[in-house]
């Protein structure tokens, strides 16, 4: 293959999983913005709200090694196709819901078959792109795109109903897996003779686990994802609750703080593959924890929006330490083994909600932004330590 051909299908595919992304994470993201109107359409509960979207993470979290596990066995392309087009499925699932016990299941559903997507995503644009970081660096802005839809969706659910937002995704998903279908090729599977049985024993994934930096690499992704979740979910409510801001310049910092992630993360991957993975998530993580503390002790409006900066620019920490975690892997195991630490801190990670909704309980808005500034900051002086003392990790 010329490299001007080889060039052009390795974008050609970059742009596919950018736009799949953004696919697959628009359902999560649409479906918060009309939760009220669920809740009051089908006279359901905000427990039942919250029992769904626990639900969905708990499944996203468990389908990362499945995914990877499959993609391993019947190759990447096969299983984001499929991962797009049940992704549409569960989004009409959700149009016939009878009752909020459905929404239930459904975010179940849809939490299994979205997280079924990242995994093989990556394994693939691995293979690729020889500058690993930029590659999931640019992947990631999907996800970070679709914070900029807000306004689409309140249109959609204000004028048709909250119904338009599954559809939409539905509608959204479809070209998207065309796009696969037709113009990604089909590559040989790492592992095709492996059952899937095999790639699943527990001594396997244990003696994965059991590597000092993958288990390491795993840590550091823990705690820094458990600070990416919770300002995800909580960002908002701490700018009115804590800080005092009308909601609709919390809006506007909201958006400004996806904008700065979506620019964040290639820019960190782009940096880690010539200044080193460690060094770049050290910056970011540390320009993060800057951000927490301006939420924390921040007093005007210009304060508080760069703060907003500081935290966008600290989660550029994906990029770097995702690329960490493929470097510390073969070829043959990337989709198991990315899979299963994407299993691992994602679910350490949706505890988040539990340990913040209880230190504003406790202690207030304050004492949980100060739990996140520590957790933040552990993985910072974790690499550090490791760089310091040469433990090789």
């Amino acid at each position: 293959m010329s490299e001007i051909g080889r060039w052009r299908y390795r974008h050609t595919v970059l742009l596919l999983c950018v736009l799949a992304y953004f696919g697959v994470r628009f359902i999560e993201f649409a479906l918060s913005l009309v939760f009220p109107d669920i809740e009051t359409a089908l006279g359901t509960s905000v427990f039942t709200i919250g029992v769904a979207v626990t639900a969905s993470t708990v499944t996203y979290a468990l389908s990362q090694l499945p995914s990877g596990v499959l993609s391993d066995r019947f190759g990447e392309r096969r299983v984001i196709i499929a991962a797009l087009g049940l992704t549409g499925v569960a989004s009409l699932v959700l149009l016939v819901a009878p009752v909020g016990g459905a929404i239930v299941v459904g975010m179940s559903i849809i939490g299994a078959v979205t997280g079924a997507y990242y995994s093989p995503a990556t394994a693939l644009l691995s293979d690729l792109f020889e500058h690993t970081g930029r590659a999931i660096g640019i992947h990631r802005v999907g996800a970070q795109v679709v914070g900029l839809t807000g306004p689409v969706v309140t249109f959609l659910s204000v004028t048709y109903g909250w119904q338009a937002v599954p559809l939409a995704s539905a509608a959204l998903v479809v070209p998207l897996t065309a796009g696969f279908a037709l113009f990604v090729r089909t590559r040989t599977p790492n592992r095709p003779d492996r059952s899937i049985r095999e790639q699943l024993q527990p001594s396997r994934l244990r003696s994965l686990l059991s590597r000092p930096p993958v288990a390491f690499t795993a840590a550091i992704a823990s705690f820094a994802q458990f600070v990416d979740v919770a300002t995800f979910s909580f960002l908002p409510y701490i700018l009115r609750a804590y800080v005092g801001l009308s909601s609709a310049v919390a809006g506007i910092l909201f958006t400004l703080y996806f904008v700065v992630v979506a620019v964040a993360q290639p820019v960190a991957g782009w940096l880690s593959d010539r200044l080193g993975r460690d060094p770049v998530t050290v910056g970011s993580l540390l320009v993060g924890t800057v951000g927490l503390l301006g939420l924390l002790t921040g007093e005007t409006t210009l304060t508080i929006s760069g703060a907003v900066v500081c935290l966008g620019v600290g989660m550029g920490w994906n990029s770097p330490v995702q690329s960490r975690a493929i470097d510390l892997l073969a070829n043959d195991e990337q989709g198991t083994g990315f899979g299963l630490i994407r299993t691992v801190y994602i679910g350490f990670a949706s505890l988040s909600g539990i340990v913040v909704g209880s230190a504003v309980t406790l202690g207030g808005w304050a004492s949980a932004i100060e739990t996140l500034v520590i957790v933040l900051f552990v993985p910072a002086a974790a690499l550090c330590a490791n760089a310091t003392l040469r433990l090789g990790l």
